[in-house]
């Protein structure tokens, strides 16, 4: 089958953290992508991001964290809209004559039927869903069922001993005149999340597990999340 090889990956990158560039990476490779578009939620539709720097920050992390990988973009599209961010819009403006892959967390994906028009964010996506520690394939079953009602066909997702542990397990989904890429990804990648990151930064912790260097860096001269640049710690 001939798969995308275009993405979006979007999200609060509250702050870009080594998990983030980690699953890229592993993304380019191993599905041959040709361009990962990543951008930034400017006004969350839902809630309030904690200890937020704004938008325009969030980005100069990204765009430091992409840094020298010609096929990772930037864009500041939610930045700069001045509007409530909603993905459907996004991948409408970005993505007019094409359908990407979006990739999301498992977390985000179960709750997908929550978001703004998900049957038409379904016909306009292909799906790129990684597995996080906790999950279940009965809690991915249980996202796939709420999205039915809004085009997203069957989907068959074999044990982990029938699949032989595959890092990418990847189904075409038909539904009427829709068909979806679905992919279910375990990259093996570290369980990093911002609010973990963020918490490192504030107790003085060893941040090189959790930030690429250049992150690092601008954070500590920036002093953001509470960092202060004057603070020292070993592993700093």
């Amino acid at each position: 089958m001939s798969l995308p090889r275009t993405a979006l990956f979007g999200g609060a990158f509250n702050p870009v953290h080594r998990g983030h560039i980690d699953l890229a990476r592993y993304l380019t490779q191993r599905l041959g992508l040709e361009r990962i578009v990543f951008v930034p939620v400017g006004k969350p539709a839902h809630r309030v991001l904690p200890d937020d720097p704004g938008c325009s920050e969030r980005m100069n992390m990204l765009e430091k964290a992409i840094s020298g990988e010609p096929r990772w973009q930037l864009s500041d599209y939610e930045c700069r809209s001045g509007e409530v961010s909603y993905t459907l819009r996004t991948v409408e403006a970005l993505f007019p004559d094409r359908k990407p892959w979006l990739v999301l967390g498992s977390d985000a994906f179960m709750g997908l039927d929550g978001w703004f028009e998900p049957g038409r964010l379904l016909s306009r996506v292909h799906l790129l869903v990684a597995w996080r520690p906790g999950d279940t394939l009965s809690s991915i079953s249980s996202g796939f069922k709420r999205l039915t009602p809004f085009g997203l066909a069957p989907f068959f997702l074999p044990e982990p001993e029938s699949s032989r542990q595959a890092d990418v397990f990847l189904q075409r989904l038909r539904k009427g005149k829709n068909e979806t890429f679905f992919g279910f990804v375990r990259p093996g990648t570290p369980d990093i999340s911002s609010s973990r990151t963020r918490e490192a930064l504030r107790k003085g912790e060893s941040l090189e597990e959790f930030l690429p260097a250049k992150v690092k860096s601008y954070i500590v001269e920036k002093g953001l999340y509470g960092f202060s640049s004057f603070r020292t710690h070993s592993g700093l």
